[in-house]
Parts: structure tokens; sequence; C-alpha cells
């Protein structure tokens, strides 16, 4: 794919977005969110985006290729804009950077309900692929400006990649937001659950990758 090929539709290439492509995104994926409030994502379709949105398929078809991904963009941009209003300006492998990024999945997954209907069989596959593989990515740029652990060597003969790692924290805390958000009585809250799993992952992770000391 070449670079022009894999921007959106009005980008340039030093990454300029067209103000009005801009807005029929917003306006696309506002329709869409609004929709996901009265049906469930099997049963809307593109023309009903288009319509909401005021705009044809056309217009809909030049900047997402499918509803499939539109889901998937509006997933990442709110799961995004979720995480950076509660990460510090300049967040890192560091131990509060960790618990807010931990808490924030929680929120996030826990307030899903505000903006949409219940999830269906198609729906949560999209928002889990786009969630953790946003959350991954987060915590492989962490990792890879952390320093490196000589005592990683001390118990086995292979390092592990920070690619793996960020994998391996990214569904442990995806998982446990995801199971503790469907769950409706007794509970803990949010911040307590957090507070667990940064724990689990601060024990498993310190002798692999320093810098996340009390």
């Amino acid at each position: 794919m070449s670079a022009a090929e894999g921007r959106p539709s009005g980008e340039s290439a030093g990454g300029h977005v067209d103000p009005r492509v801009r807005r029929t995104r917003r306006l696309l994926q506002q329709a869409f969110l609004e929709l996901l409030q009265e049906k469930s994502f099997s049963d809307i379709s593109i023309q009903d985006i288009s319509q909401r949105a005021t705009v044809n398929r056309t217009t809909f078809y030049a900047h997402f290729s499918d509803k499939y991904a539109l889901a998937d963009a509006v997933i990442r941009e709110r799961f995004l804009e979720a995480v950076t209003s509660k990460l510090p300006a300049a967040p890192g492998w560091q131990l509060e950077s960790l618990r807010l990024l931990i808490n924030a999945v929680f929120e996030f997954l826990g307030g899903l309900h505000e903006y949409c209907s219940p999830a269906g069989g198609q729906f949560d596959p999209l928002m889990e692929r786009a969630v953790q593989q946003e959350l991954a990515r987060i915590l492989l740029q962490w990792l890879r400006q952390a320093p490196v652990s000589r005592s990683a060597h001390r118990w086995s003969s292979r390092p592990v990649p920070l690619e793996t790692l960020a994998e391996v924290m990214s569904w442990a805390i995806f998982g446990c937001a995801a199971q503790w958000s469907k769950r409706e009585e007794g509970k803990l809250t949010a911040g307590e659950m957090s507070e667990l799993v940064l724990r689990i992952l601060v024990e498993g992770t310190r002798r692999l990758v320093p810098g996340l000391e009390e």
C-alpha cells in the first residue's frame, strides 16, 4: 500500500486533513453513535448512518470502507480520548502512569453503555480488538523508553521481547476490565479493581523492566 492509499480521504502527505473532510467524518461518527443508542450494531445499515449524517452513500464510502471500519475508528478515537484525558502530560513507564492507564480502561469499558445499546455478537469483537490493540501500542511505546533490566537474565536464558510483554499486559488489563464491566452486583469499584490489576502487573514485570518502584 502506498502512502497515499494509507491516508484518509482529504489528508495531505504532510498529515493535514481538510476541515470539510474532518467535519464529514465527525458527522458520520456521531450518527453511528446515536444509532447505537437506538438499535444493535447488526441492525445498523450504511443507509441508516448516511441518512442520519445527512450525506449520501457515496460520501460514506469515500471515508470508510464499511460500517466495521467506521466502528473501529469510533472505538479507537473514543478510547484514546478517554485515556489521554486521564494521563499526565508526559506519561511513561512509571507507576502512576500505569495506574492511571489501567483505571482509564476500567472506566471506559464501564461507561460503554452510556452511548451504545447492549453489545451484540458483532460489536464485541470489534471493541475488543480496537481497545486491546491501542492499549498494547501505548504500553509498547512506554516500554521502549524504559531501562532494560539485567535481572531478567537471572531466571531465563531468553529475554522477553517488549512486544510480547506489551501484548500480555494489554490482554490482562483489558480482560479483567471487560469481565468487571459485565458484572451487575457485588463488584468492586473501578479504582479498587485497577489497584488489584496494578499490583499483579507490577510484581510480574518489575524484574523484567525497572521503573515501577513505589
